[in-house]
């Protein structure tokens, strides 16, 4: 009830828009429900029906009129609340981002972009003004019919609290377990496919294409087997409303009967269900909107592992220096893993540093921590001999540029690979920094230039040449200290020189340059080695 509360919250705004598509709604049912009164009428006494003429094309058309502004108007308040979480999310993202989506599969986020939200229009545009209009036609029918006859009147309300009430409720207990199942076994698979595709050329590489493809084609099996229960599920639940609705029908027919009443009713009484049956047919499609609506909101309930203090202030100086103090830390999601114990680290402009160890001993948290994409767990981290926790979180990362060991590149241009989408940066400024990394004139002999449309599976540009660009799209962004994690790791030597020239003649700031490659670490001025989770100055 409380999910179902806070989902209704969201349309508070929309509420007359709302409240407008109940009403057509109603009266479509009603206008409905005279057309085929005056039908059944004819029936009876055909001679009437040149009379009744010009009243049924009039509620014909006003069936048409109203249907359609109910349909209208109710998906014009899901689509605008399903936007309205769409923008939401993709805010979310960004201040969960980058710490908290390391725990999180990218697929599991697209899922939940693409998909579960649109799961949720069911709520929005099936339900919220259906069950209303549910509940008012009811009432109406019920007093109409008792008017005719109180035993019709007792009749028709437990037969539609029997299948708008009883029935769905049953039917939800039964169906989301398998709705929950269905969506484990969906997400499941979609993270193999998005491993399967990210991870092709490794497949490839060492062999493991066969291997993948089994277990794509168990887990879409296993999906379909999940499927196809809930389908049989539904199919009984199907027939068990087809059955009540003829036992309800039989009732108010001898009932009827019995007492003399008139036939005209009995006709029309079957067509007094038809928005409860869609109460009872509820259930299969809305567990699954409902389990939708779990997951976004388990998303936007999350907290960002660091957040800005109340006190907090923006960089009062560009940052030339820091300071690293007894730091302890393990990262959330395995607090037991010691990663860094009693560890100090110092730097300063224009300093190059690099910082060297086996793979995983924790080089790049360190920056991380820098970054302040988390906060120790014991020690300090001070930048300009102000405590990190004591400076926004946007002015400090604004001072830093990043480089991961993979490049990222976006689907776009060129242009907007490298600046982001900032308009401040001219042509000439780009080109420069192009001939910095030597890409400029591969760039211009591109028949569309920087306008070039690049994606992140279809490049133009080998892999040192896209290691290249993402150095350029870094150097470009003004920063005081550039990180560099892994930046030659891939390259041959060849591009390794272009790299490692390109920051010593063009960056002028701090660069720390976390590697494995000892020929990397001839542009550093101070060497760090990790061992036993604290670093040792070797050079």
């Amino acid at each position: 009830m409380r999910l179902l509360l806070r989902l209704l919250s969201y349309a508070k705004n929309l509420n007359w828009i709302l409240l407008a598509s109940i009403l057509a709604g109603t009266l479509t049912t009603l206008c409905q429900l005279a057309l085929l009164w005056l039908s059944f009428a004819s029936l009876v006494d055909f001679g009437a029906l040149q009379h009744l003429g010009l009243a049924i094309f009039g509620l014909a058309l006003a069936i048409g009129i109203t249907r359609f502004g109910e349909q209208y108007l109710g998906h014009l308040v899901a689509f605008k609340i399903l936007a309205g979480f769409r923008d939401t999310v993709y805010r979310k993202i960004t201040k969960l981002a980058p710490a908290k989506l390391d725990e999180k599969h990218g697929s599991d986020l697209l899922k939940l972009v693409a998909q579960d939200i649109e799961q949720i229009e069911i709520f929005y545009a099936h339900t919220l003004a259906p069950v209303a209009i549910a509940g008012i036609v009811s009432i109406i029918q019920v007093i109409w019919f008792w008017s005719l006859a109180p035993v019709w009147g007792i009749s028709a309300l437990v037969s539609y609290a029997l299948v708008g009430v009883l029935l769905p409720f049953l039917n939800q207990k039964e169906v989301a377990p398998q709705t929950q199942a269905l969506t484990q076994a969906d997400s499941q698979q979609q993270r193999l496919e998005t491993e399967s595709v990210q991870g092709k050329f490794e497949l490839q590489q060492f062999q493991a294409v066969p291997g993948q493809l089994t277990k794509l084609t168990q887990a879409n099996r296993h999906y379909w087997h999940i499927s196809q229960i809930k389908t049989a599920l539904q199919d009984k639940q199907n027939i068990a409303m087809q059955v009540l609705l003829m036992l309800c029908f039989l009732n108010f027919a001898v009932a009827g009967l019995i007492s003399h009443l008139s036939l005209v009713p009995i006709l029309l009484f079957p067509f007094t269900f038809g928005r409860v049956l869609a109460l009872a047919a509820l259930p299969g499609s809305l567990s699954g909107g409902i389990l939708a609506a779990k997951h976004l909101f388990a998303l936007l309930d999350e907290t960002p592992v660091v957040q800005d203090t109340a006190t907090a202030q923006p960089l009062a100086e560009p940052l030339n220096r820091f300071d690293m103090a007894h730091i302890d830390f393990a990262y959330p999601t395995k607090p037991n893993n010691q990663i860094l114990a009693d560890l100090s680290f110092q730097g300063k402009a224009p300093q190059r540093i690099g910082l060297v160890g086996p793979s995983g001993v924790g080089k790049s948290t360190i920056v991380k921590l820098l970054m302040t994409w988390y906060q120790p767990s014991a020690g300090q981290i001070t930048v300009n001999d102000t405590p990190s926790s004591a400076v926004l979180l946007a002015s400090l990362r604004q001072a830093i540029n990043y480089m991961p060991q993979s490049p990222k590149i976006f689907t776009g241009s060129i242009r907007a690979n490298l600046t982001l989408r900032q308009t401040s940066f001219s042509d000439q400024q780009l080109l420069e920094v192009l001939r910095w990394v030597e890409l400029a004139d591969t760039v211009l002999n591109f028949p569309k230039g920087l306008d070039t449309l690049i994606t992140d599976s279809a490049r133009h540009f080998s892999a040192g040449e896209t290691q290249r660009l993402e150095l350029a799209r870094a150097l470009l962004h003004p920063s005081q200290i550039l990180v560099l994690d892994e930046p030659t790791s891939n390259l041959d030597v060849l591009n390794e020189a272009l790299v490692l020239r390109a920051v010593q003649q063009h960056y002028p700031g701090m660069v720390i340059m976390v590697t494995h490659r000892q020929s990397s670490l001839a542009i550093c001025d101070e060497v760090w080695q990790f061992k036993d989770q604290q670093l040792h100055q070797i050079k």
